[in-house]
């Protein structure tokens, strides 16, 4: 018999609800949404050396009209710049601001406090031990959603 009184999915809610819950505090300070904090991720993260519109919709699978909306309310409250490509004056890449910076300086530190709760009473070899397995249950997920769609 289980001795579990709730299924994995159970704690994986739980834990998900606590992540979001903590970045929307962090976010409600800066005036930012979800899917404006994406954009910003973006491009700190992107390989890309200039970061178009187009980049941002294919990458995040999010329609024209949305992803101007996000760029505009980003560009009025400051977090982005839009710079007119001299090639092509209908393509404008999108810079991160010293605002965008600074936000994401505020973020780091939230995230890394939020790791050491999530970490907080665990060994180094269980949180060795954590990583691996959470690594193996997303790659069977993500593995399971590839194969329903190519097969």
């Amino acid at each position: 018999m289980d001795k579990r009184k709730y299924g994995y999915g159970f704690y994986f809610k739980c834990i998900q609800s606590a992540i979001e819950k903590n970045m929307n505090e962090t976010l409600k300070v800066f005036d930012l949404t979800a899917s404006q904090e994406k954009v910003l991720r973006f491009l700190r993260w992107t390989k890309l050396e200039r970061v178009s519109q187009k980049d941002i919709e294919e990458f995040y699978h999010i329609s024209n009209p949305t992803v101007t909306g996000i760029l505009n309310r980003l560009e009025q409250k400051g977090y982005i710049r839009r710079i007119q490509s001299q090639k092509d004056k209908r393509v404008h890449y999108i810079e991160a601001t010293q605002k965008a910076t600074e936000f994401q300086k505020v973020v780091n530190k939230n995230v890394r406090e939020f790791e050491s709760k999530i970490s907080g009473n665990l060994t180094p070899e269980e949180q060795e031990t954590l990583f691996v397995l959470l690594e193996k249950v997303a790659k069977n997920l993500i593995m399971d959603k590839e194969e329903e769609k190519h097969g």
